[in-house]
């Protein structure tokens, strides 16, 4: 019963939500390493950003200290949750086409009908 009703249900849901925690985690540990509560001698894109504002990029002009790790942090996250997305909506056997119980609803136009036409 596991093998042929459960897992192929929720399979496809187990793996997108762990690559959206995957995502949640580099996100989570960036921030922590900015807010200065790792391990400073372990180069990460938290700790580049915090020498960085430590050093006082922003206002000294020094934007290519900042600008390349915060762009690759917000492209490896939005890339994570993407995929998440992409798997969740290959592999969820809801959301094929064959499957579909979701009721479309048509947009009726109200040219041509009185005032109780809504």
């Amino acid at each position: 019963i596991i093998w042929k009703h459960i897992l192929p249900q929720v399979g496809p849901l187990l793996i997108a939500n762990t690559v959206l925690t995957i995502a949640i985690a580099i996100y989570l540990e960036t921030a922590l390493a900015f807010l200065g509560l790792e391990d400073p001698t372990v180069t990460t894109w938290g700790t580049i950003l915090e020498h960085a504002f430590q050093r006082t990029a922003i206002s000294s002009g020094a934007w290519w200290a900042i600008v390349p790790a915060g762009f690759v942090i917000a492209a490896v996250i939005v890339g994570c949750f993407l995929f998440g997305q992409a798997v969740e909506d290959t592999l969820n056997p809801r959301l094929k086409a064959g499957n579909l119980s979701v009721r479309r609803w048509r947009l009726r136009p109200l040219v041509g009908r009185g005032p109780d036409a809504i």
